[in-house]
């Protein structure tokens, strides 16, 4: 009935979300701090590096960087100090988030330029690493990576022509601009109230309208339902007082056309969660500030925000996290205008899965917020 604006509303606003990137494709900076072991037989002690980046995913998983690093290392013995400067490719594969951090794997390969009073000269080295990443902020994140460098410098410490390295470093991520708006611009675009139209042509428009099938001719009161009494809503739900199986619908509730009440129930796609976390990512924004808009558009709805996770972990531990997923949405309507009177929240835990647990993509579905009209 006329809850059909809110409900057509927040359903395009769910889909608009599917058309964009799911992850977040900006260039970042990497300024990172270390400790290099060199191979024994170089007969250097190990010393700390500096080295800096500058990449992008390419992918939800998949991560390019450029990367310099610059390091001294004093000899064991007599033997005089070699100045290294590394540059090259790294890609890395990372894996889905768990507890907050992201395990990560890496392979590259560049050249490492060499100087000393012995020989100097550029050699080809080859990277693989391992570590993680933990977000601190929307633009910032923490990298630990533990790294294995074969360095092919034939030069410096003949006849040996192959060296094994360790580096381990600390670093952040640092997002350069704005997070993703795509995905935002799109749901605000979609979520625009509907025009002000009067369809009936009683004199009150739809976004007023509690009876919007007043038949032409009747005279009707300021809701827009006719003052004849056969024709009359006295508990305006928009069905009319002859037709109304359910004369004492409650204010607000959701009626179908004999005008009993019936639940509806709005998934906010594009509000999905990682496993195991309960904060929003970027492109989760738009979805929520385009219903704010609708929900302040119809200032009569009430709604209860569901959460939902997929059946990973134990029952209770679901349980809990759910009802920080449904708080957390609660807690941004609330803060963006949406009066706490008009609202509740409640977790469901792994109990309402919507799609099939065994798989990645249905335990993704799963992972979901809800809105439940009242």
């Amino acid at each position: 009935m006329k809850k059909g604006v809110l409900i057509l509303g927040l359903a395009l606003a769910s889909t608009a979300a599917l058309a964009d990137n799911h992850f977040d494709d900006r260039f970042y900076i990497t300024p990172s701090f270390g400790l290099v072991k060199p191979d024994s037989d170089k007969t250097l002690d190990s010393d700390f590096f500096l080295g800096l980046g500058l990449g992008r995913f390419v992918t939800e998983h998949i991560s390019v960087d450029f990367e310099l690093d610059r390091y001294t290392l004093s000899p064991a013995s007599g033997n005089p100090d070699v100045d290294y400067t590394g540059y090259g490719l790294m890609g890395r594969y990372h894996f889905n988030e768990n507890h907050g951090w992201r395990p990560f794997v890496g392979i590259g390969a560049g050249a490492l330029k060499h100087h000393s009073i012995m020989a100097k000269g550029h050699n080809m080295m080859y990277n693989v690493a391992g570590g993680l990443t933990k977000s601190l902020t929307d633009n910032v994140k923490l990298k630990t990576e533990l790294r294995y460098r074969l360095d092919t410098d034939d030069a410096t410490f003949s006849p040996r022509d192959n060296f094994s390295d360790w580096m381990f470093s600390l670093g952040l991520n640092i997002a350069l601009g704005k997070a993703p708006a795509a995905a935002a611009a799109g749901a605000a675009a979609a979520m625009q109230p509907a025009p002000q139209v009067d369809s009936d042509h009683d004199g009150v428009n739809d976004a007023n309208d509690k009876c919007p099938n007043t038949p032409q001719g009747d005279k009707v009161d300021a809701n827009g339902c006719s003052l004849n009494t056969g024709m009359m809503d006295d508990d305006r739900d928009g069905v009319v007082n002859r037709d109304d199986q359910c004369p004492n619908s409650r204010a607000g509730a959701v009626v179908d056309k004999t005008g009993c009440e019936v639940q509806v129930v709005i998934e906010l796609q594009g509000v999905h969660f990682d496993y195991d976390k309960a904060t929003l990512k970027p492109e989760s924004i738009g979805i929520l500030d385009a219903a704010v808009n609708t929900l302040k558009a119809h200032p009569q709805i009430k709604v209860e925000v569901a959460g939902h996770t997929d059946s990973r972990g134990s029952e209770s531990y679901n349980q809990k996290l759910s009802e920080r997923r449904a708080k957390v949405v609660y807690d941004y309507l609330v803060d963006h205008g949406i009066d706490a009177n008009r609202l509740t929240w409640r977790g469901y835990g792994e109990s309402q899965p919507i799609a099939d647990n065994s798989t990645e993509a249905g335990r993704a579905k799963n992972r979901r917020t809800e809105l439940k009209v009242q």
